[in-house]
């Protein structure tokens, strides 16, 4: 499935049919995440810790360097989540996609 564009995942999330989900560390969404995105580790939903979103809501996920949100997107994709995996915070920059530090 191709990345949406950033329009398209805003648009979603200004719908309330997707969110943009940071799976890395606390420190590291401290010190910049995506405008708009919620905290919810990678080490979360591999100690057994599901999202408690609608499964058919569109879960877009990143982190650092993109390794994090695969092996997330893919825990999620087993449990029925319709995750996307947007690689890592400088994709969802050169998308477009403002950021807070």
């Amino acid at each position: 499935m191709p990345i949406a564009s950033l329009e398209e995942i805003l648009q979603q999330v200004q719908s309330d049919t997707a969110i943009v989900v940071d799976v890395r560390e606390d420190y590291e969404y401290q010190l910049e995440h995506a405008e708009g995105a919620v905290l919810f580790s990678l080490q979360r939903i591999l100690a057994g810790q599901l999202p408690t979103t609608d499964t058919n809501k569109i879960i877009y996920l990143y982190c650092a360097s993109g390794s994090r949100s695969s092996v997330a997107a893919n825990i999620l994709h087993t449990k029925g989540y319709n995750a996307v995996n947007l690689g890592g915070l400088y994709s969802w920059k050169r998308l477009g996609g403002r950021t807070i530090s």
